[in-house]
């Protein structure tokens, strides 16, 4: 703990001699005369890439109305007592560039105590309140606060920071950013794994943030149900049949609010029979179909060598699925406008259309839209610079677009940010070994991964969708057609599940939004082979994870992604070596070696 003390120390020293005066120096002599001002100078245009930081760690687009008013998740937050241990459980990490001194303070004494035998949650780690004074300060990577005339708080390390309390009754709020699921720190104050996945120290973007539990940071809101149309639902259209993971029932329109509120609970946290969260930690759900479809949150590093956009592939451009995150994932009172509305039908007929009308419902009987007033008099929350977008077009999927320039500074950030650098235990022989066998053909002996991966990591990812009976080949063998999509609307596959092989949960992204929606099969786009060494769990759906640890490394994880005994009917089963073919664990290992040390600076 010394050590962690020493380097928060130095960032609040650095943080505070940056915004002090740095003349000590006393003359009694009288001053010189003034010479006259020169002309000031004009204020130097912020580079794009700054712009970009901004917008990654601190732009919500007014999202704060929906996370205070609709999902109320400080309420949330501070009715359950959330402590900074709770926190960091949850996977959310502390940026301590953001804090102020008094906070700093408070916590290098907690790590003395506990360095000293101080339980944790006897220190101030264990108070609510120090949750909310972290938050305040926007020290928590990705939760926004907001005063009451709707400006960004300053950091609780700026000098312009107020040290007073989060004040949600005069109008204050928070909003979530993109840093929410995309940034770690670099645990150099507390590591992550000491308390949980979250972490304390200096903020690094683009990183996946393994172990966020964002369906239980959900679950924190005092109204979950304000996020219905991405939760699992059971269809009265479809005779009560519900979609997802395991066996969750999906949540019952005839429900009262209560039991609906309590049953989006169970789902955003609770497990199957099977020991299967319903909503995965480490995953975030972007589909607006009341389908349990949550997928592995993707890495926004070196964004310049991935397309198209979403484990789907249904947008080309990534500035197209950042505004479709904005103004539906993080506002979905967005589906409730004329185009939302229109969108719900394209994509799922009178599901769709189902949708929207319980999310009225719900959002009336919670209060989020007061009774008498009409809906478009309170929603959408989030702020848009173009509302006059058709809908279903990738530019603006609910007719809404947020501020162009923003969203291409973004872009120009995240394009730069490098992947993680490869581990500095590994034999280079191995990778070496490996790198052969990733871009050997099969008939030569090798595995052929270059089929379908770049063999150079920094060069950009091939932009074909691979079809998805490639990729799962029991797909087309029982599969269910909830609607023939295709007879309405040209070009679009039909909406369809299927209900073979041991992993039919496999296909659930691809249920109602695809790549057709661009022309492209309906399939899976390849993602970026980077950074592998942080994750312990593969696939889209996080579904591949190695068997019988309860902690496996990455390794471990892609061993087993690699090893035939997973079957000829497994998702992704291309194996190294083949289904029937004697084994060669040592090439495997190789293989392995060379997954883990890709890498793009």
């Amino acid at each position: 703990m010394t050590h962690s003390r020493t380097i928060l120390a130095a960032a609040v020293v650095l943080a505070l001699t940056a915004c002090s005066d740095s003349s000590d120096n006393i003359s009694m002599a009288p001053p010189a005369p003034a010479p006259p001002a020169p002309a000031p100078e004009p204020e130097p245009e912020p580079d794009t890439v700054s712009v970009g930081m901004e917008v990654f760690r601190f732009e919500t687009f007014g999202n704060q109305g929906f996370w205070t008013d609709a999902m109320r998740l400080p309420q949330g937050i501070a009715g359950a007592g959330v402590t900074p241990l709770d926190a960091l459980a949850l996977g959310l990490s502390v940026n301590v560039e953001a804090l102020s001194s008094g906070t700093a303070e408070a916590l290098l004494d907690a790590l003395d105590q506990i360095e000293a035998g101080t339980a944790a949650n006897e220190t101030v780690l264990g108070d609510p309140a120090v949750t909310l004074a972290l938050i305040n300060e926007g020290a928590v990577i990705g939760v926004v606060p907001f005063d009451a005339n709707g400006d960004r708080k300053p950091l609780g390390s700026d000098s312009e920071f107020m040290n007073a309390a989060l004040d949600l009754g005069a109008g204050e709020r928070i909003g979530v950013s993109c840093a929410l699921c995309h940034s770690v720190t670099d645990n150099s104050v507390v590591p992550a794994g000491l308390v949980g996945p979250g972490s304390v120290g200096a903020q690094i973007d683009g990183f996946i943030p393994e172990g966020l539990d964002v369906g239980a940071i959900f679950a924190a809101s005092e109204n979950p149900l304000a996020y219905l149309p991405f939760l699992q639902l059971s269809f009265d259209v479809l005779d009560g049949a519900s979609l997802g993971r395991g066996d969750f029932p999906g949540i019952d329109s005839a429900d009262t609010v209560e039991q609906q509120t309590a049953a989006a609970r169970e789902y955003l946290t609770g497990m199957s029979a099977a020991g299967m969260r319903h909503y995965p930690k480490t995953s975030f759900d972007a589909t607006p179909d009341g389908i349990g479809n949550a997928t592995y949150i993707a890495p926004f590093f070196r964004t310049d060598l991935a397309a198209p956009w979403g484990s789907s592939g249904a947008f080309e451009e990534l500035e197209d699925f950042n505004n479709l995150v904005y103004t539906v994932a993080l506002d979905p009172t967005s589906l409730l406008t004329e185009s939302g509305r229109a969108l719900l039908n394209v994509l799922a007929g009178p599901v769709g259309d189902e949708i929207a009308e319980r999310y009225e419902d719900v959002l009336r009987a919670t209060g989020v839209i007061p009774e008498g007033m009409a809906a478009s008099d309170v929603i959408p929350f989030v702020e848009v610079a173009d509302d006059t977008i058709a809908a279903g077009s990738p530019e603006g999927p609910v007719g809404r677009r947020v501020d162009e320039d923003r969203l291409l500074a973004l872009n120009a950030y995240t394009d730069q940010l490098p992947s993680p650098a490869a581990p500095e235990d590994l034999d280079p022989e191995e990778v070496a070994r490996g790198e052969e066998i990733f871009t050997t053909a099969r008939a030569d002996g090798g595995a052929n991964c270059t089929a379908c991966h770049t063999a150079d990591p920094e060069m950009p990812v091939s932009e074909a969708i691979r079809p998805v009976e490639q990729l799962y080949t029991p797909y087309d063998d029982d599969l269910l057609v909830l609607l023939e999509r295709s007879a309405i609307t040209e070009g679009l596959s039909d909406v369809q599940t299927t209900l073979a092989g041991p992993r039919p949960d496999y296909d659930l992204a691809l249920v109602v939004l695809d790549a057709s929606l661009r022309g492209e099969p309906r399939g899976f786009a390849q993602p970026l082979l980077l950074g592998l060494d942080d994750k312990d769990e593969f696939l889209h759906n996080g579904s591949v994870v190695a068997p019988g640890v309860s902690s496996p490394s990455a390794a471990e994880s892609l061993d087993w992604l690699l090893d035939p005994a997973r079957g000829d009917d497994a998702p992704h089963a291309f194996y190294f070596p083949r289904v029937g073919e004697p084994d060669d664990m040592d090439g495997r290992a190789a293989l392995v070696t060379y997954l883990r040390s890709r890498s793009a600076p």
